[in-house]
């Protein structure tokens, strides 16, 4: 049975992730995981699961975007900073 590339994004969201990482582990594009790690969170957060995200930040100022926000922001709107820490997200199992 081959498993879907939704279920292969879920599976590896049991530890805290980036969609960076996920897009290069998997040889896609962060676009694309973003699509379906949004629908992942819906699914969970309706289950009743526990959903962690860690927001991104800027590395110079420590400022913290907003959760909802799950790509890395270009800059940062305080210092104008371009290094951002992008957003960690985990499911719980």
């Amino acid at each position: 049975m081959t498993t879907t590339l939704r279920q292969q994004i879920g599976s590896m969201l049991a530890q805290p992730r980036t969609l960076s990482s996920i897009a290069h582990e998997l040889g896609v594009t962060r676009p694309d995981v973003e699509e379906h790690v949004r629908h992942l969170l819906k699914s969970a957060r309706a289950s009743g699961r526990r959903v962690s995200v860690e927001p991104a930040r800027c590395r110079s100022c420590g400022f913290r975007f907003d959760e909802s926000k799950l790509t890395k922001p270009s800059k940062c709107p305080d210092c104008k900073g371009s290094h951002v820490y992008e957003p960690l997200i985990q499911i719980a199992p």
